[in-house]
Order: C-alpha cells, then sequence, then structure tokens
C-alpha cells in the first residue's frame, strides 16, 4: 500500500471494513478489532481507520463506544430520513424503484467488480442453493447476512455508495408488515439459485451487458405481489410483442455468453 495514495487507501480501508460486515465475517452485535490491529492488519495509519470508521457509522453500520470499542450495529447502511420518504409510495412502485436500482447495480459491478468481489459473490451464491427462495428481505440476523451474500455483495461491488444505501432503504421498507404480507417469490431455489449465477458469471466476465439481462431475468422471477386470491402480479406489463423482442435479446445475450 505504501505506494498509493492517501484517498485511494482510505477507499481501500473503506472497502475491506465494509465488506467484513456485509459478508457476516464481522457479526451485527460484534467488536471490530481494535484500531492498532486493523492498521497494521491493512498497512495504513490510524487515522485512515479512524476516517473509515466514522463513514461507516454516519450510515448505521458501526457504532463507537467510549471505552468499550466500536460494534457492528448493521449489516447493511440505513437510513431514517430515506424510510421515512419511501413511506409515501405504494408497494408498486417501490418494486419499480428496486428493480432498476438492481439492473443498474449489476451493470455497475461488471464494470468496476475486484477479484475480491467476485470471490465474495460466488462464496454467496454457494450458499443458497439449499434454499427455499431468494433471501432478500426480513429482520431476522441470520437472514440479512444471507441477503448481503449475494445481493448486497453486488452493490459493493458496484463501488457505488449512493445505489447501495438507496437500496438498503427500499428493502427495509419492503421488510415492513404491511407490505411484506403482499409479496412473493416468483421463482423455487432452483430458478434462483440458476439466475444468481448467471448474474455472478457476467460480472466475473466484466460484461455488462450480459449482467443486465441477467439482473433483469431476476427480477422477474424474484418479489412479486400477491393479491388476496393468490393471483401473481407481475413485475411489468408488457405487450406481446414487447415480450418477443426482450425474449429474443436474452437468447442471443445467452448465445454470445456460450460461444
Amino acid at each position: 500500500m505504501a505506494t498509493t495514495s492517501g484517498t485511494e487507501r482510505a477507499r481501500t480501508t473503506l472497502a475491506y471494513l465494509r465488506r467484513q460486515i456485509t459478508t457476516g465475517e464481522w457479526e451485527v452485535g460484534s467488536r471490530i478489532p481494535i484500531e492498532p490491529e486493523l492498521a497494521e492488519t491493512l498497512g495504513v495509519g490510524r487515522s485512515t481507520i479512524r476516517e473509515a470508521v466514522r463513514s461507516l457509522a454516519s450510515i448505521g453500520m458501526l457504532e463507537t463506544l467510549p471505552g468499550r470499542g466500536t460494534f457492528v450495529r448493521s449489516s447493511t447502511p440505513t437510513s431514517a430520513v430515506l424510510t421515512e420518504f419511501l413511506t409515501a409510495y405504494t408497494l408498486e412502485e417501490l418494486l419499480s424503484y428496486r428493480r432498476a436500482l438492481e439492473v443498474e447495480a449489476a451493470q455497475q459491478a461488471a464494470l468496476h467488480r475486484t477479484p475480491e468481489d467476485v470471490a465474495a459473490l460466488e462464496a454467496a451464491v454457494a450458499e443458497h442453493v439449499a434454499r427455499s427462495h431468494c433471501p432478500v428481505l426480513g429482520s431476522a440476523e441470520g437472514t440479512a447476512r444471507l441477503a448481503a451474500r449475494f445481493h448486497y455483495l453486488l452493490f459493493d461491488a458496484a463501488k457505488n455508495r449512493l445505489l447501495a444505501s438507496l437500496y438498503a432503504g427500499i428493502n427495509e421498507r419492503l421488510a415492513a408488515p404491511g407490505h411484506v404480507e403482499r409479496l412473493t417469490h416468483a421463482g423455487d431455489a432452483r430458478t434462483m439459485q440458476d439466475e444468481h449465477e448467471r448474474i455472478v458469471d457476467a460480472v466475473r466476465r466484466g460484461d455488462f451487458i450480459d449482467a443486465v439481462h441477467a439482473m433483469a431475468d431476476h427480477m422477474d422471477n424474484d418479489l412479486v405481489i400477491i393479491t388476496p386470491d393468490d393471483e401473481i402480479i407481475p413485475p411489468l406489463r408488457r405487450s406481446v410483442d414487447d415480450q418477443e423482442r426482450i425474449d429474443a435479446a436474452r437468447v442471443r445475450s445467452r448465445e454470445r455468453a456460450a460461444g
């Protein structure tokens, strides 16, 4: 790290601390290593560590308690202001917003991912295969850690803090009792696994076009609204012609990836 600039060291340090949290290496409620240990591990000064800790504390992921140390408070960034703002919007609007964030994050991740990001995403996908659905929502600590293993890690790989913060806010709002009871997952475990693997493969190859298509497919099979009569409301209402054009584009994308 001696050859990197101060700004690069700060970014690298922040990314390291955040990844330790989002991957569950540092669990919610645990105390993180003390400042001198982190400084030695990362090869940076204590001021760089303090700056990174303050940054993560400002978005609710860390909390420093005088005389006790710094503790993990959340596996994802949160914003009370954003959550309150989102209460004015319908569930349909929230899902549309979430879809747009996911697709953009997939594109940005394909462009900006690091080898560490790819390794973390691959490990996350490996843990989902035995589950009944894509673990995106839920307030339980275990569920939050599983969500971080893929979707939140994808936003980390995108290297866009605003995207990540907006995504955390939207998921927190979707998990509210009035909304979560109206949501279900359209895809089964095998479908979710296949789609996650497609997304990771596109991100690994740096193919942002394939990443966008793969994530769009995933959003079609991910969270959907279910009516009181158990009917699923599709995430997007498209004409037959529109759907045929989209399907043809996806086939071409898969053929390019296979070739």
